[in-house]
């Protein structure tokens, strides 16, 4: 069984793996829940081609993305990633 930081440590590693050519800058934990036999890990990050666009300014200010991430609390695998929206 994995607790929550090796949920999230699999959400995030996931994330970048399956993002490798893209800059996820500003990633970062949303938020995270136990739900039966699994971990729900929202992750946020800038908009590559946003951040990159940005010379000053305040970050909070800035569109972020965020992702579902479904993580088995027994392997610790990452099983789904769905689009996460935010009203």
């Amino acid at each position: 069984m994995i607790d929550v930081k090796q949920a999230v440590k699999s959400a995030e590693s996931y994330a970048r793996d399956l993002y490798s050519d893209a800059d996820l800058r500003h990633l970062g934990l949303e938020e995270v829940e136990r739900e039966d036999s699994r971990w729900k890990a929202t992750l946020g990050w800038v908009e590559p081609a946003v951040s990159g666009m940005v010379l000053a300014g305040d970050l909070g200010k800035l569109p972020r993305l965020y992702k579902l991430f479904e993580v088995d609390a027994d392997t610790g695998e990452v099983t789904s990633m769905k689009i996460r929206a935010v009203e």
